[in-house]
């Protein structure tokens, strides 16, 4: 049986290589992925201003909003 290889998503690939780093500076805050770049971190009130950035500059792409874990939440999932 042949091995079928998945493409990575630029997006989720963003976010799983700065993650560490996030949860250190920004945790508990928002993060927006879209063509495969970190457009900002904001608070949930200010996601729709950065939401409408990303679709701005990447227009064919969706952008990834995911919550960043807070230090004590990945440390107790570890």
């Amino acid at each position: 049986m042949k091995s079928v290889r998945m493409a990575k998503d630029p997006n989720h690939a963003c976010f799983t290589k700065h993650l560490q780093k996030l949860v250190k500076t920004h945790g508990g805050k928002w993060v927006v992925i879209a063509g495969g770049s970190l457009i900002g971190v904001a608070s949930e009130g200010e996601l729709k201003k950065l939401t409408a950035l990303a679709r701005k500059r990447h227009p064919k792409d969706i952008p990834l909003i995911a919550p960043i874990p807070r230090k004590e939440d990945v440390e107790c999932i570890l």
